[in-house]
């Protein structure tokens, strides 16, 4: 039997539903460029879509997706500071946390510590975990943008660990990107489990994996019973 000792999550895409927040800020951003756009149309619709695509599940950094933006739409450049500057001061404003998070965590607590390792700008996730109200429910909470450190670094990994007071073997680490999350845990020599719902995206490694949010219970009885 496996000892667990600390469940710890990534934020975006795991905690919250990134890509519904990410899609209703991009449609923000295309009201403030794109004024005379409907919403709902088709060539509304098209420019979001496409930053979605450049967005790449948040992995790019945004500087690069708004210069595809002003590139593709002939814009002038000054636009991509101005839109890299509003991503940072309220994309927190977008957060919408996944079915039963609270709920989830309030659970966990009962026999686990419970944490969270978030890779982006200090500020922008900092202000994402206040706007949610859930820095109350973990015991430690990790920004890579304060650490110097990122995910798949195993140092973030090792450093949960050691604030947790818990050795890498005994922490679940739970989150949607594979490479900085899945591949990072395993770097660290903690137990990954990989959240993601698309049926479609074909995995053959031998990985744990949810597609809901609260199905982590039950994955983490089966870690423990193996």
């Amino acid at each position: 039997m496996t000892k667990i000792k600390a469940i710890v999550f990534d934020f975006d895409g795991t905690l919250s539903c990134r890509p519904r927040c990410a899609y209703d800020k991009y449609k923000s951003d295309v009201h403030y460029v794109f004024p005379d756009l409907k919403e709902n149309t088709i060539e509304f619709e098209s420019v979001v879509q496409n930053l979605l695509t450049w967005d790449q599940y948040g992995t790019i950094n945004k500087d690069y997706v708004y210069r595809q933006l002003v590139k593709t739409y002939n814009l002038n450049e000054e636009l991509v500071d101005v839109l890299t500057k509003r991503w940072l001061e309220d994309f927190h404003t977008f957060s919408i946390l996944r079915e039963g998070v609270k709920e989830t965590l309030i659970k966990l607590r009962e026999n686990y510590k419970v944490g969270c390792i978030t890779n982006g700008n200090s500020q922008t996730q900092h202000s994402k975990l206040e706007y949610c109200n859930l820095k109350e429910y973990f015991d430690s909470v990790i920004v890579s943008g304060d650490l110097g450190v990122h995910k798949p670094d195993p140092r973030i990994f090792h450093e949960s660990c050691r604030q947790l007071g818990v050795n890498p073997s005994e922490m679940v680490y739970v989150g949607d990107t594979f490479y900085a999350d899945v591949y990072g845990a395993h770097l660290a020599g903690c137990i990954p489990v990989w959240i993601w719902n698309d049926e479609e995206r074909h995995c053959d490694t031998d990985v744990i994996r949810i597609h809901e949010f609260i199905e982590i219970l039950e994955a983490i009885d089966k870690i423990e019973n193996q």
